[in-house]
This record gives structure tokens, C-alpha cells and sequence, in this order.
């Protein structure tokens, strides 16, 4: 069921609330609405560079979350690498690294389009090849 449309002052306190924590939850306790109203009514927000900082941020929080996994998948994953189920590890770690990888792109798209960079502390690379060198070293392969 849908509330009442989200005012002007609402949308304004949901975003700084948003920008500061990173949390649409929190954005939307703030204000006392749902989470998933205000996380559409924050990206689509009537200032184009607000909807952009909000994607930027979702977007910088894809990656620290993909670059959180790839650490823990790897580290999951060793022991399977010297058994048979090491086409699973390496596509499991692949599936992590597509994930990255579009999350960049994306990401650099939006800094050319808009102008709205990456925070600094959020810093992913990754190397599909070395990681995939890597994995077929431990497998023997």
C-alpha cells in the first residue's frame, strides 16, 4: 500500500541522513517511511546531481561489498583448489569478480558523465588475469 507522496523537506532530510550513512534504512527512519520508498524516491531525486551522488554511493558500496567477498571467497575457497570441486572455486570467484568489474564500469561511466567521482577511500582493482594465474597455480594447472 502506498503513503502519501514523500515532501520536498522529507526528500531533503532522507538524503542528507542517506549521504551521511550510506543506509536508505536509516535515510527512511529518519523521516518514517519505507525503506524501498525512499530509496526510489532518493534515486529519483529532482536534482540531477543528487541522483548521482546517491548512484555514486550506491555504486561505491557495490564495490567495497564485491571486494569484501573476493577476499573472503578466496579464502573459502583454498582448501577446495587441490580437490575436484576446483571448476567450482574458480567459477565462484569469477562470479565475485564480474560483479567488480561491472560495478567499475558502471562507476567510471557515471564519473565521465557527471563528473561525480569515486571516494577516495574506496579503491578496487582487480586483475582478472593474475587472479586467474593465481587460481590455476594452486590447482596445478
Amino acid at each position: 500500500m502506498s503513503g502519501p507522496p514523500i515532501t520536498p523537506a522529507e526528500l531533503a532530510a532522507a538524503l542528507d541522513v542517506y549521504l551521511r550513512t550510506g543506509s536508505f534504512t536509516r535515510a527512511a527512519e529518519a523521516i518514517g517511511r519505507t525503506t524501498g520508498g525512499v530509496a526510489r524516491a532518493l534515486r529519483r531525486h529532482p536534482s540531477k546531481a543528487d541522483r548521482s551522488t546517491v548512484y555514486a554511493r550506491e555504486l561505491d558500496s557495490v564495490m567495497s561489498e564485491a571486494a569484501r567477498l573476493q577476499r573472503v571467497a578466496l579464502a573459502r575457497l583454498r582448501p577446495m583448489l587441490s580437490d575436484v570441486d576446483a571448476k567450482v572455486a574458480q567459477g565462484a570467484v569469477a562470479q565475485v569478480n564480474d560483479t567488480s568489474r561491472a560495478a567499475g564500469t558502471a562507476r567510471t561511466a557515471l564519473a565521465k558523465l557527471t563528473g561525480e567521482h569515486a571516494a577516495e577511500k574506496v579503491a578496487v582493482e582487480v586483475d582478472d588475469d593474475a587472479l586467474l594465474a593465481k587460481l590455476n597455480r594452486l590447482t596445478g594447472r
